[in-house]
């Protein structure tokens, strides 16, 4: 009996390399590294794209002939491959966020083509890229890049400001200092504005493992509790008005602003990540700004309890 070796790929991890290829239609060569936890998988790369599973496009994986053939028949339906640049891009940058969280049990992403009740809009008029979800909250997410015009942040804003569904709101953006925050405030429960490099987005799945609690008693002692007010997150009642920031969260600073415009003799404490220090000089110049590196503070460890 003649024995014919598959092409196919029959490694969880490949297959599931092709199945993400096959819904994003691209892959950075680079964001391979997600989906391996070997340091053999440039080797396996190599030999999909050697089977015509994949073929290399520029710095991108795309399928190959029997890279199609092999999702058909295990009944996926990949998208033809689309080439016009800005849906292309859209496309990539999409790519490129999920791929961050690939491996990731509590961070996930839904690509804004694949939210049924909003598809009609993708191409038109809705700007988002997806669903965001980081321990259970789910952000409406958009990304601003240094190809998009002043017209295209508008079109964002507008966007949101007919938005219902969702409210808390994720803004990926090439340079903070591009946009006037003062444009993102909504009403929602948070609009954070994050850069959206590879260090930041890694940042982004540890946003709910903060221990606020031990930073709060680093400074406060046991003298402050969690806030029942909007504008800040903890206080004594009395003078002590403590509002945290891991990100810039547009929604925060325009509770903060209020507060201090509707009582001008009482003083907002703000604790922040270092990086952001000088957005939230510019933003709440009138407040006691603590910075911190937020990292010190970040428990990896996940520990679920019944």
């Amino acid at each position: 009996m003649i024995k014919i070796k598959s092409i196919f790929p029959k490694n969880k991890n490949e297959i599931e390399l092709v199945e993400f290829i096959g819904r994003y239609q691209y892959l950075l060569s680079n964001d391979t590294k997600y989906f391996f936890n070997d340091t053999y998988y440039p080797k396996r790369i190599t030999r999909l794209v050697k089977n015509g599973i994949l073929r290399r496009y520029k710095k991108y994986l795309v399928l190959a002939k029997n890279g199609k053939y092999f999702l058909e028949i295990s009944n996926k339906n990949p998208a033809k491959l689309r080439y016009q640049k800005k849906y292309a891009d859209r496309l990539k940058f999409m790519s490129h966020l999920a791929a961050q969280y690939q491996k990731e049990d509590y961070v996930s992403f839904i690509p804004s083509f694949e939210i049924k009740e909003k598809t009609v809009f993708t191409e038109t008029a809705r700007k988002f890229i997806g669903i965001l979800t980081i321990f259970g909250t789910k952000y409406l997410t958009y990304h601003i890049s240094e190809d998009h015009t002043q017209k295209y942040k508008n079109s964002v804003i507008y966007d949101l400001q007919k938005e219902t569904t969702y409210k808390n709101i994720l803004i990926l953006v090439n340079d903070i200092s591009r946009i006037n925050l003062k444009d993102f405030t909504f009403g929602f429960n948070s609009v954070l504005v994050v850069e959206d490099n590879d260090e930041k987005l890694q940042e982004l799945k540890y946003l709910h493992q903060i221990n606020w609690s031990k930073i709060i008693k680093r400074f406060y002692k046991d003298k402050v509790h969690l806030s029942e007010y909007n504008f800040c997150d903890y206080t004594d009642n009395k003078d002590k008005y403590i509002t945290t920031f891991s990100f810039i969260d547009t929604e925060k600073i325009y509770r903060v602003n209020m507060f201090i415009k509707n009582n001008e003799q009482k003083k907002a404490d703000i604790i922040c990540n270092t990086n952001i220090e000088n957005h939230l000089k510019n933003e709440l110049p009138f407040v006691n700004l603590t910075s911190i590196n937020i990292s010190d503070y970040i428990e990896k460890d996940v520990r679920l309890y019944d």
